[in-house]
């Protein structure tokens, strides 16, 4: 049974759990700040246990708190935004636990996130802060919805018209010094928002940060192409199948 006041542990499966398609529903409370938040989901995937994909439960509070705020000056509702961040959580989360034994690439995720502050919301998920679940750290994210290049949904895209968005993600977190180092299809998302499509980078717990400036621009051209061959194999194997979606034009 959930408790408000703490947190419900993460690993508690249902004995037929290895049996199921999906990740097994659950809802969970958390402490964040200076409220309780309450979210329904499940884990992202039977692969990823400690990422929750959560819908946040919607408060009275929460909605006073809100209506009050939208009336004050707009020039001071950002910096109670980012001072309170918790009572302004988007409808839909990601909280991502860290790791047994995975310290040093959960600190390592969290100074990726602060080095990457400007690409928040456009080319990786922002980031809310840290909490305490389950006796573990986590981040809570926001949710950057799409679809995964791994699946059938998120390739759709011409090969030409999907190294462009790819190109500029990418680049994007090498010109900060950042390069992303598990590069594989299920950690690039494409997003299509306001009639443009976009890619947006996931998964930040494997990075490197201390190459030179002829390192990030050989990371960031290898690791296009690598994308670009896994892509076409992924193409072939969805053709195989039979499960693979026409092609459509790049909304730009």
């Amino acid at each position: 049974m959930d408790d408000p006041g703490g947190s419900q542990s993460s690993y508690e499966v249902p004995k037929d759990f290895l049996g199921r398609k999906l990740p097994y529903l659950r809802t969970i409370y958390f402490r964040f700040g200076t409220r309780i938040v309450g979210g329904t989901g499940r884990a992202s995937d039977n692969c990823h246990h400690n990422v929750l994909r959560l819908q946040i439960h919607k408060t009275f509070l929460g909605l006073v708190i809100q209506a009050l705020i939208s009336l004050l000056p707009l020039v001071l509702i950002p910096r109670i935004q980012a001072k309170f961040p918790e009572w302004f959580l988007p409808e839909r989360i990601v909280l991502k636990v860290e790791k047994d034994n995975w310290k040093e690439e959960f600190e390592l995720e969290k100074t990726a996130y602060e080095k990457l502050k400007c690409l928040q919301g456009d080319v990786i998920p922002r980031c809310y802060g840290q909490i305490e679940y389950d006796e573990k750290r986590a981040l809570i994210l926001s949710d950057v919805g799409g679809a995964c290049l791994a699946t059938p949904d998120g390739a759709v895209l011409d090969e030409n018209d999907l190294r462009l968005l790819l190109d500029k993600a990418i680049t994007s977190l090498t010109d900060r010094h950042v390069s992303h180092d598990d590069t594989k299809l299920n950690n690039f998302h494409l997003v299509t928002e306001n009639g443009k499509d976009r890619i947006m980078v996931v998964d930040l717990e494997m990075v490197d940060m201390d190459l030179s400036e002829d390192g990030y621009a050989f990371a960031a051209r290898s690791k296009v192409s690598w994308l670009i061959q896994q892509y076409r194999q992924h193409l072939d194997t969805m053709k195989y199948d039979g499960v693979i979606l026409p092609k459509r034009p790049l909304q730009a």
